[in-house]
């Protein structure tokens, strides 16, 4: 086996792996490391890598007149199907044992979608604001498995048809010319319909092609070429030269290349031409042809494989780690998977009936999130503090609705929405519009992934004016996720159709909305308060708890005591806060004024709960204060809205101090 290799694709492969793998590990757990962005291009050079084997086999085959289609998928197979099994048992058996109902029915269909290879087509169509982050979702690293067997179905049918129509001089010219074409394609799509186009073959094909093109048009034919023509220059281009200069572009885009405009665009030319020249060049004696290598990139796939999960496994889990400290643990894993697993090649049709069970195994656990393991019952008040308010962008109000007059107006995103089962809890009646998801103010506007401006999102800003002007004696509150539309918010179109164009300092854009904000929500006769971004834990470690206490089985009781619940943290500031504050002190309506009688106040949310930083994550036993790492639950933002109320000169009302549902056995 080890003879059939090229050391120089082994060594790309390895190249791959380091990059995707440390970029995964230091981007999670150190987001404020600003290095190394272009690391998640390991994943586009697999493409290449991919796309030039997958030609390879099949035009030899297809010369050769002993091609066949079922022996391609079987093979496809037999490399892929069994180490991604593995991967997807052991990671869900951990799943059951140890985390909470959701949490395990999002496994167990990110799980089948896996198996099944449409993982990237689910992922694409997760556009809910809604939608966990990236580490929730166990296996989102398998989209780019899902989209190389989608390009292996329908790949040698291409081939094995455009054999039959064109002279095979030509199939080089017009693969060239299909590349081309669907680089066009990923730029419109990225343009347009961004989150589909980072997940769908269609978009990331002229990837693959890539690597077709170094297999049409290595360096050797360049040698014929120029020895044909004369052009002796050509010639002395040596594969080490060659080699060298891939390399360098690559690492080059590592340092330079980032996906904040969307992915795949133009940029992408840039390691794609890396890769194929390291292919192209067939340098012999690779300058990866080092030992280290030549392991790492033999081992590169069942690495691939387990680096995300366990990463996601032990933020999840609350283990105290730096980043790099995982490297060893996933070189460990990934070398056991390979030889236990991935190198054996005699799987027949057993493994395909328990390749079958497992894909409906995954389905039922994604259906029904194995709830009778749950020995308590979770409390309602561990859910998100918004839960079923309405956010459809317009005026709405919530609470004692008919009993009393509005307290206040609370306009905002989830970030706003997320104090309302509370505030309705304490019997208060609350003016609110809510739009989640969505900066709207004067003049800039949250464009969705999907590259289209939310209705929704557009009117928020002119519904909160027209209630304030029907309530202009309430004080008025703005909260929001200020951070999150840094890459999202757009200059807001004169005209509902019109074409947005992106803001290019969001501070800049911050500060001015802020100004105008202000100007256009005054009555003269109300206040202001601006409520500042929580601190967010990110890893939910409060709501891993809770589940872990109510799972009550020998590993989740030892996670529980001796691991993952800590009734507070230290979470990192928040940046922007520091923005909004300077923003808001310098305004002129707040000159004269005391910092407490000021007409425009802010609001730190972090007061109620965080001293010096270390920030409470538990309420009571086990109710957690972050619902998803990211929102207070209902039970979380109790002591913050009481913190409010109290600052925007509000009554407390009902302040409730017991959860009477806490760790209650299940009948």
């Amino acid at each position: 086996m080890g003879k059939q290799l090229r050391a120089d694709i082994t060594g790309l492969r390895a190249v791959a792996v380091i990059s995707v793998t440390v970029y995964h590990l230091v981007h999670m757990l150190l987001p404020q490391v600003t290095l190394f962005q272009g690391g998640f291009l390991g994943v586009d050079i697999f493409f290449v890598i991919s796309g030039y084997l997958m030609t390879m086999i099949i035009m030899r085959g297809l010369e050769q007149g002993n091609f066949s289609l079922v022996d391609f998928y079987q093979r496809r197979a037999k490399r892929i199907c069994p180490a991604l099994l593995v991967t997807v048992l052991v990671f869900g058996l951990l799943g059951i044992l140890l985390i909470g109902t959701t949490d395990l029915k999002r496994l167990g269909q990110e799980g089948c979608y896996a198996l099944l290879f449409v993982s990237n087509i689910y992922f694409a169509q997760k556009t809910d604001y809604f939608g966990n982050s990236a580490l929730d979702q166990v296996f989102l690293h398998t989209w780019s498995l899902s989209v190389e067997w989608q390009f292996y179905l329908f790949y040698p049918l291409i081939l094995m048809g455009l054999r039959k129509l064109i002279a095979p001089r030509l199939m080089g010219r017009t693969v060239l010319i299909m590349t081309i074409a669907l680089v066009a394609v990923a730029v419109l799509m990225t343009a347009y319909v961004p989150r589909a186009s980072y997940y769908l073959l269609p978009s990331r094909a002229f990837e693959l092609l890539c690597g077709a093109l170094a297999y049409f048009y290595p360096l050797r034919a360049l040698h014929d070429w120029a020895r044909a023509q004369g052009r002796a220059r050509l010639l002395q281009l040596t594969p080490l030269k060659v080699e060298a200069l891939g390399l360098l572009l690559l690492f080059i885009a590592f340092a330079v290349v980032d996906d904040s405009t969307g992915w795949p665009t133009l940029s992408a030319l840039l390691p794609m031409l890396g890769a194929y020249l390291c292919i192209a060049a067939g340098h012999q004696r690779s300058l990866l042809r080092h030992a280290i290598f030549q392991k790492l990139g033999l081992w590169s796939y069942a690495i691939y494989l387990v680096h995300w999960p366990l990463l996601v496994f032990v933020t999840k889990l609350g283990f105290a780690v730096w980043c790099l400290e995982l490297a060893l643990p996933i070189l460990l894993l990934g070398m056991a998977l390979h030889y236990a697993v991935e190198r054996r090649r005699n799987f027949g049709y057993i493994f395909l009936g328990f390749y079958t069970l497992a894909c409906v195994g995954a389905y039922y656990v994604g259906s029904t999130g194995l709830s009778a393991r749950l020995r308590y019952e979770v409390t309602r008040y561990a859910q998100y503090g918004g839960h079923t308010v309405p956010f459809d962008g317009k005026i709405n109000h919530i609470g004692a609705v008919t009993e009393r007059a509005p307290d206040f107006i609370l306009i905002g995103d989830s970030f706003a929405r997320h104090y309302t089962l509370d505030l309705i809890d304490r019997g208060l009646h609350v003016v609110t519009v809510f739009r989640d998801g969505c900066y709207s103010f004067a003049t800039g506007v949250t464009r969705r992934t999907e590259g289209y401006i939310d209705e929704g999102c557009r009117l928020r800003y002119e519904e909160a004016k027209q209630a304030i002007a029907q309530y202009p004696t309430l004080p008025v509150v703005v909260a929001q996720d200020w951070p999150r539309y840094r890459l999202t918010t757009v200059a807001r179109p004169a005209t509902p159709n019109g074409r947005p164009t992106p803001v290019a300092d969001y501070e800049q854009q911050l500060r001015s909305d802020l100004v105008q904000m202000v100007q256009d929500f005054s009555t003269g006769r109300n206040r202001i308060f601006v409520v500042a971004t929580p601190r967010q834990s990110v890893y939910d470690i409060g709501s891993t708890c809770m589940y872990l206490q109510a799972l009550d089985n020998p590993i989740s009781r030892l996670m529980a005591r001796y691991i993952t619940c800590q009734s507070s943290k230290d979470l990192a500031p928040i940046p922007l806060n520091e923005l909004l504050a300077e923003t808001i002190a310098a305004l002129p309506q707040n000159q004269g004024s005391s910092e407490y009688d000021a007409p425009v106040r802010y609001l730190d949310p972090n007061d109620a709960i965080c001293i010096d930083g270390n920030c409470e994550l538990l309420v009571g036993q086990a109710i957690p204060v972050f619902q998803d790492g990211l929102h207070y639950s209902w039970a979380g933002s109790i002591k913050v809205v009481s913190y409010l109320l109290s600052q925007i000169g509000v009554e407390q009302g009902r302040v409730r101090a017991q959860f009477e549902d806490e760790l209650q056995p299940r009948d």
